[in-house]
């Protein structure tokens, strides 16, 4: 099982629920960003109350990685890439990013001026 990444606005993000991020939000992130769009192709199927939920999965530059999951974003196995690109995200949503372990990423300035993921 692949570990997830989520963009939310709570501190856990079990908890996105009491302050989510809508699809409106979303439809507005994507117009806004030309490196995103919603996916033709490729979704993920979740289990929701009894019964499958197809979302849709967005593409940044082309390739599906990102969902939205009725009040977050989630990607599974993020690369370094990726986790920038959630940051990105997150920071236009007001959001943070999150991993399964509850552990926060963020970017911080090195000291000789270049930027580093870290988790805190």
């Amino acid at each position: 099982m692949a570990y997830d990444l989520h963009v939310v606005r709570t501190a856990d993000w079990l908890d996105a629920s009491t302050n989510p991020i809508s699809k409106d939000e979303i439809d507005h992130l994507i117009t806004t960003d030309s490196t995103l769009a919603w996916s033709n192709q490729d979704f993920v199927d979740m289990k929701s109350d009894g019964e499958t939920v197809r979302y849709c999965m967005i593409e940044w530059n082309g390739v599906s990685c990102f969902w939205w999951y009725h009040d977050q974003i989630v990607c599974s196995g993020a690369d370094e890439a990726q986790i920038g690109k959630l940051l990105s995200i997150a920071a236009a949503l007001s959001a943070s990013v999150l991993g399964d372990d509850g552990e926060k990423y963020e970017l911080r300035k090195t000291l000789f001026g270049s930027e580093k993921i870290v988790t805190v």
